[in-house]
């Protein structure tokens, strides 16, 4: 017997099938072996490979955001055989640009070039991407496609439990030999040549024994079911659409010539380093989540904050925790006071509400502040504007100024943490979201030299970048703000907001959703 639907019925069956079917198409690309590491150029053998021997690995912190993408501009025009990337973020802008064209450049001269980028980046570089997929040794996939690239309201109604869960991976190997983590993207904003905004963050260059879980980790999430070929989801250009791109590229790097010669001095300087092996060596392990996190179906031994409890053991001295989205949650509240109650000494740093490019998170972290200072934990929130004396490299290479007032907006990016002589280095945050959502890479570090250095860093810079919170006699919170002339300003309120911000995110905090944040 047949059955005739009325129209608008057969309408809304095609319209729930489109949208509650199969999220994604069946991903038709091939699984890859794992490549074969090149390291006999990048350092000097002179020097026979004493540190190596000794299963240690050679770092250099990238605290200064100009050595940092001198850095990874380094590493693709040193490559010889292969170049593999996983960024979160990666912009339509003259950093992204620059990267790309270096890329690019590798490819031409016969590097085998991966990259592999986030789908929550957007389609704001698919006619990039389109054009250089269509070179040979240039392979580009997106992570967990939206199915509805343009229309992704339609996938966080309908498909929300999978998109919800991102790759925030950063990570650039050479060679299979040396590479770069750490908390930046690729975006001018994180490497100080924004105009108006600029993130403090922090990375690190490694080369050695860590390196070969890197690799590992890479070829995982490359050849993951969620990792899908540029071409099948918005097609190849074409040969001359390559060519068109290249030519931009060229034009923008002439205009930015001063820009362009100073990060070549700079990426020969780190060439001379590393020959040299001008930097540190020690016991090193690069940490990060299973792509299985992705799925909800990770192992314990492969979500990465296991791996870090594994590597850097419970505090017995003193932990310091860098995080730009710091939510505790009240387990993690917990225990941070359990610790400065057993006389361990814990110092946070994360943004204020006027320097969180995140607001709503500052809602789920506010909430614990005043245990958490009761407990003893000393806590530090990151000023929205930082004196600058001097220009950024970009603005003193482009010929911009200072914005007014000598003040730049400024967000921390960094994520970072320092326990008993071991410090992390990566892209974990202390939320929810990189605990349970995310996955996240980083490196540990064995090293009393580099926790020594950030602990003094942070004793020298926190004054001038960081609000210090305390309670008062009435056990109120207060904001201490330390002025270049010595004085203290005493703030009873969250600097620089309204009382309309500071209701709105008391409102937001009882929503059940710090899972998310």
């Amino acid at each position: 017997m047949q059955i005739h639907l009325p129209k608008p019925a057969v309408s809304f069956s095609l319209m729930f099938l489109l949208l509650t079917g199969c999220s994604l198409p069946m991903n038709t690309s091939k699984q890859e072996t794992p490549i074969k590491p090149h390291a006999e150029h990048w350092l000097d053998q002179s020097n026979k490979d004493a540190e190596l021997a000794q299963g240690l690995t050679g770092y250099l912190a990238l605290d200064d955001a100009f050595i940092s993408i001198a850095s990874r501009v380094h590493l693709i025009r040193k490559a010889q055989h292969n170049i593999d990337l996983q960024y979160y973020i990666w912009k339509d802008d003259y950093i992204g640009h620059m990267m790309l064209h270096e890329l690019l450049k590798a490819a031409q001269r016969g590097v085998k070039v991966r990259l592999l980028i986030d789908d929550q980046n957007g389609t704001q570089l698919d006619h990039a991407l389109k054009a250089l997929a269509s070179h040979p040794n240039f392979e580009i996939k997106l992570f967990n496609p939206y199915k509805f690239r343009k229309l992704r309201v339609i996938d966080y109604a309908f498909h929300l439990k999978r998109i919800n869960h991102r790759m925030h991976n950063k990570l650039i190997i050479a060679d299979g030999a040396i590479a770069v983590t750490g908390g930046r993207n690729i975006s001018r904003e994180y490497f100080d040549a924004s105009e108006s905004f600029q993130f403090t963050d922090l990375d690190i260059l490694f080369y050695g024994n860590a390196v070969n879980h890197a690799n590992q980790v890479f070829q995982d999430f490359w050849n993951d079911t969620l990792s899908y070929d540029v071409r099948q989801l918005i097609g190849t250009g074409s040969k001359d659409s390559l060519a068109q791109l290249n030519r931009q590229y060229e034009q923008d790097a002439v205009q930015k010539n001063n820009v362009e010669n100073k990060i070549e001095f700079e990426q020969k300087q780190l060439d001379q380093n590393l020959r040299q092996r001008s930097f540190n060596w020690a016991p090193a392990h690069f940490v990060a989540d299973s792509p299985e996190k992705i799925r909800g179906k990770a192992t314990k031994q492969q979500l990465i904050y296991n791996q870090m409890i594994h590597y850097m053991g419970e505090p017995k001295e003193h932990i310091e925790l860098v995080s730009a989205y710091f939510v505790p949650t009240r387990r993690g509240t917990d225990y941070l006071a359990g610790l400065a109650k057993n006389k361990v000494k814990v110092r946070v740093l994360t943004n204020s509400l006027a320097a969180n490019d995140v607001a709503v998170v500052h809602a789920f972290y506010q909430k614990y502040r005043h245990d958490l200072l009761a407990s003893g934990v000393q806590l530090y929130e990151f000023k929205p504007y930082i004196e600058r004396k001097k220009r950024t490299w970009y603005e003193v290479m482009t010929g911009n100024v200072i914005p007014a007032k000598g003040k730049n907006a400024s967000s921390l990016h960094a994520k970072f943490f320092d326990i008993d002589g071991m410090v992390f280095i990566g892209s974990f945050n202390f939320d929810p979201r990189s605990a349970n959502l995310n996955t996240e890479v980083g490196l540990v570090v064995e090293s009393e030299k580099l926790q020594n250095q950030i602990s003094k860093s942070l004793d020298q810079y926190l004054p001038q970048v960081a609000y210090e919170l305390k309670l008062n006699d009435n056990n109120q919170i207060i904001w201490l703000n330390r002025r270049t002339d010595g004085s203290i300003q005493e703030l009873k309120a969250d600097p620089n907001t309204t009382r309309f911000q500071r209701f709105t995110m008391h409102a937001v905090s009882y929503l059940p959703i710090e899972w998310m944040m």
